[in-house]
């Protein structure tokens, strides 16, 4: 009977071709899995509102952030929010129409707003009445978070 002997080894040759496969497999499976530059549309604000109570939104998805800003010297607010990745500017009834488009196409579908800190409420009611008109039926507000001071 005759016997196999183990080949000869070559020294100085490392195989890295499954290595390579093993890396182009994490790359793939990471790129699929992350959210590399996922936009919210939040612009950023001066002075967000504060508050001592919230709550962390963790579901970031079926939402829509709108961006309220308080226009110098006028009677309305700016609306601004991520719509279609095209950033827009609404008045009342675009925001209406727009909200009303994606609650047909999402009826869990949520709205998120973000105020400046000197924001007037008579300019935030009409937003809030907007969504209502929309039929939207989760609406959160992006606040930051109050640093409590201790008496002492």
């Amino acid at each position: 009977m005759k016997k196999h002997s183990m080949p000869e080894m070559k020294e100085g040759g490392v195989n890295v071709t499954p290595l390579i496969d093993i890396v182009m497999c994490l790359i793939i499976f990471f790129m699929l899995v992350a959210k590399i530059g996922v936009t919210t549309g939040a612009k950023p604000m001066p002075d967000l509102v504060t508050s001592v109570l919230g709550t962390k939104i963790e579901d970031m998805g079926n939402t829509l952030t709108l961006n309220v800003i308080k226009v110098p010297g006028g009677t309305q607010a700016q609306i601004t929010a991520l719509v279609k990745n095209e950033d827009k500017e609404m008045d009342h009834m675009q925001m209406v129409g727009v909200l009303k488009e994606l609650k047909a196409a999402n009826p869990n579908f949520k709205v998120i707003i973000r105020g400046e800190s000197d924001l007037p409420f008579s300019m935030l009611a009409p937003v809030l009445i907007g969504c209502a008109e929309a039929g939207v039926k989760t609406v959160d507000f992006n606040t930051k978070k109050a640093t409590e001071e201790v008496p002492g």
